[in-house]
């Protein structure tokens, strides 16, 4: 995207010059509040808004109204709201629609595929509209993936999740050997899945690493976006006089974190207390237990 900017029917400025790579293989999440234009900016790429200024290259090629259809195949968009995307009577039918309707080859060995990618092989013959939410996000991942397309736009992929669905997901999207846009409010979701985040406020506010952006607490607070908990715990852990390294954003990073924060103070406790010096051990031991007594 080289200047991408993008102006609402009614005027409103969605997106001012905004200049983002993604490069293959590269997991990337816009994060930002409502509003942002983050879905707005997933559109754009897709080629489902028309016209904007700037410019829109996918493998090198400039996004026109001539070859939007074309482009289209090379990105694939699962929208936030599952119930959007499906509408054929079983999950098989629903994931070989797509490809189907492109005229594309092969395509029950596409449909095995998709289905087997997105882990629900076993739903090849269900009602999609009986399942629960989060498979039915896998349904609509599935119907992409099976077009094969060289890059997955996902807009808000664990909102309305359950923990365990959303666990599962993550750890789906994680795993899955795709390049990927992700447009999300869910920093550690977005923590364990990418591999950079982009901070959107209509123009790009700031780019780096998700443990980069949750340090960055006036960007945060200017995006109106909030500290995830476990970020927010270390953060006071900061204050307490227990410094870290970096904030964590996701579970792992905060075992890590903490890992380091333990080393380092037992390392310290053990210079205070001078090596092979027992009494000083059991002194230091008898002021703590009176100071408890106090």
């Amino acid at each position: 995207m080289r200047g991408l900017t993008y102006k609402y029917e009614d005027g409103t400025m969605a997106l001012r010059d905004v200049d983002l790579s993604i490069e293959r293989g590269e997991k990337v999440a816009i994060v930002g509040p409502n509003g942002a234009g983050k879905s707005t900016l997933l559109n754009l790429v897709a080629g489902f808004r028309m016209p904007f200024s700037g410019r829109v290259l996918i493998e090198g090629r400039e996004l026109n109204h001539e070859n939007a259809d074309e482009l289209r195949s090379e990105v694939g968009l699962v929208f936030q709201d599952p119930e959007d995307q499906i509408f054929m009577p079983t999950v098989e039918e629903d994931v070989a629609f797509g490809p189907r309707n492109l005229g594309l080859d092969d395509i029950d060995a596409r449909v095995t595929r998709a289905l087997r990618s997105a882990g629900i092989e076993g739903l090849a013959k269900r009602r999609p509209h009986r399942l629960s939410y989060g498979m039915k996000k896998r349904v609509a991942i599935a119907g992409i993936l099976a077009m094969e397309p060289e890059m997955l736009l996902l807009d808000e992929p664990t909102s309305g999740l359950d923990p365990r669905a959303r666990l599962e997901l993550v750890k789906l999207l994680r795993e899955m050997d795709k390049t990927m846009l992700i447009a999300t409010h869910d920093l550690e979701a977005a923590a364990e899945i990418v591999d950079r985040a982009v901070v959107l406020n209509v123009s790009v506010v700031m780019e780096g690493t998700m443990s980069d952006i949750v340090m960055s607490k006036k960007v945060l607070q200017d995006a109106g976006l909030e500290l995830p908990p476990v970020s927010k715990l270390f953060d006071a852990m900061g204050r307490m006089g227990y410094p870290v390294d970096s904030l964590p954003v996701s579970m792992d990073q905060a075992v890590a974190e903490l890992t380091r924060v333990i080393d380092r103070e037992a390392k310290r406790t053990s210079e205070l207390r001078g090596p092979g010096n027992p009494r000083s051990d059991r002194k230091s031991r008898q002021s703590d237990a009176r100071g408890n007594g106090d």
